[in-house]
């Protein structure tokens, strides 16, 4: 039996344009659709390969007064921020408010499933106002995944820090302490 090709749905690059909001320029979306993938017909799914050029473009058009592992955190938070102004984002927020941050991160399988059809998330908590999470594909953007992370403690309402502690290509591992 052969494996699953491993995609990330449109609805992510939904979040993208929502999270970005005016740096989602008409000269950024010309780029990027010449690239390749058009914000205004977004497909169903992108092959991660094609997805992972597709955020690093996005990221370096849309930030471009950073350097780029700065820029791809900047996606990953904005990302996040999108999300959470859909339907399903906005009710999924006030429920993992609800939840709490030690229950919103052992979910994260969950949440990452609602992107793409291959990441899992292991959450080892270190501590009341402490965990560790492990990504087992952070394809090699371990900033974008910080922001997304980052984005998650702002979910939650929590003031914190998201640090890569270890990378183990493919896998990153992320300690996250908050107040």
């Amino acid at each position: 039996m052969s494996e699953q090709p491993r995609v990330v749905f449109g609805n992510l690059y939904e979040g993208f344009a929502r999270g970005l909001g005016p740096r989602l320029t008409p000269e950024v979306k010309a780029a990027v659709k010449q690239a390749g993938l058009d914000f205004d017909k977004l497909p169903p799914a992108v092959p991660i390969d094609e997805a992972n050029r597709y955020s690093r473009l996005v990221g370096r058009l849309a930030f471009p007064e950073v350097p780029e592992p700065e820029a791809m955190r900047l996606l990953g938070l904005h990302a996040i921020r999108g999300w959470t102004q859909t339907t399903l984002g906005a009710a999924a927020a006030a429920m993992l408010r609800l939840i709490g941050p030690h229950r919103t991160l052992k979910r994260l399988d969950r949440a990452f499933q609602t992107t793409n059809n291959f990441n899992r998330a292991t959450t080892t908590v270190l501590g009341e106002t402490e965990v560790l999470v492990t990504i087992n594909d952070i394809y090699d953007m371990p900033t974008y995944w910080q922001g997304v992370l980052e984005a998650g403690l702002e979910i939650l309402r929590l003031e914190g820090t998201v640090v890569l502690e270890r990378q183990d290509d493919p896998t990153g591992t992320f300690h996250i302490t908050w107040k």
